[in-house]
């Protein structure tokens, strides 16, 4: 006799294994506290090694990015920089490709991202809400990826992005 499935309760959750690659995020102007608080849930479920939060995007505590993490804020490493050039000085010394997640004149789709063979890690970089990334901060990425759309829109929500994004780049080998 077969046993019925049923929705495993979050104690019963075993962690899978770690990614391929390490992912981190710089989170630049993200002002919505919920599409940061999604990217924490997202980086929690996903494994991913730190959040660098800079500029005005919204960070812990905040009532609203908690609701939409579901607390993952206190699990996911994060830090808080006043600007990304200083996170760009922690990045470049610690051989973390940086990757612009937004289409651009030379972004490539994210399937056909290849990372260099030195590198310890990718941190992905999405544009905020309304603007998307600026052209400053843009070209100083060492990439740029983008999730082809096959519908009429060219973009979708910033966290669903950022989740896609994530998951595709932890395979890489």
């Amino acid at each position: 006799m077969t046993t019925k499935d049923r929705q495993l309760q979050h104690h019963e959750h075993k962690q899978s294994s770690a990614s391929k690659t390490a992912i981190y995020f710089l989170l630049h102007d993200i002002e919505s506290p919920s599409n940061v608080g999604a990217i924490f849930r997202c980086a929690d479920a996903l494994g991913c090694q730190h959040i660098y939060l800079s500029g005005s995007t919204a960070a812990p505590p905040n009532r609203k990015l908690r609701k939409a993490s579901r607390s993952a804020e206190l699990y996911v490493s994060y830090s808080q920089h006043q600007n990304y050039q200083e996170v760009f000085e922690i990045l470049n010394t610690s051989k973390i490709t940086t990757a612009a997640l937004e289409l651009s004149l030379h972004s490539e789709a994210i399937a056909n991202f290849q990372k260099k063979p030195d590198s310890m890690g990718i941190c992905l970089i999405p544009g905020s809400e309304n603007h998307g990334l600026d052209n400053e901060l843009l070209n100083a990425c060492e990439a740029a990826v983008h999730i082809p759309m096959r519908g009429k829109n060219s973009s979708m929500n910033l966290a669903t992005a950022c989740a896609i994004a994530a998951y595709q780049l932890s395979t890489l080998e």
